[in-house]
């Protein structure tokens, strides 16, 4: 069994888990599933600055141009933006699975529980991605990974 992100949702679905008031086996298995989704964020970010320096425009020394905006901000200036915009958005459209294998098992089964018997009231934007996690979350059937 696999549970199916796309990267662009792994920050949102981090940042719902991180904002419940959870205490015990719940809060450790929470921290325990947000460290995957910050390791993977941690290498969205890594390729996504590897792309940033493929990109970029360079100077004398083969090094990227940098420029600063008007509120002191620096940034790298892109050789073509256009094309680096469309390989960021083919990385955050990447799938992100995770292996239900027997050791995440008890994690995401505490997981799936909290977001799905949440006491909590959504609306708007939040109420959609709520329901999108809900849709992810239920697409895995536990009890067959565990008697494996």
């Amino acid at each position: 069994m696999i549970l199916v992100f796309k990267n662009y949702e792994l920050k949102a679905f981090g940042d719902f888990l991180y904002e419940l008031a959870l205490k015990g086996k719940d809060s450790r298995m929470r921290s325990r599933f947000i460290g995957i989704l910050e390791e993977q964020l941690q290498l969205i970010a890594t390729e996504r600055d590897i792309l940033l320096q493929d990109y970029a425009k360079k100077d004398e020394n083969d090094e990227p141009v940098r420029d600063k905006d008007e509120k002191g901000q620096e940034f790298v200036i892109l050789e073509d933006s256009l094309s680096f915009n469309m390989e960021v958005s083919k990385l955050m459209n990447e799938e992100f699975i995770i292996e239900v294998k027997n050791e995440k098992v008890e994690m995401i089964k505490t997981i799936q529980r909290i977001v799905l018997e949440v006491d909590k009231e959504f609306s708007g934007i939040e109420a959609e991605r709520y329901n999108h996690f809900c849709d992810i979350l239920e697409t895995v059937s536990l009890e067959e990974t565990a008697k494996k």
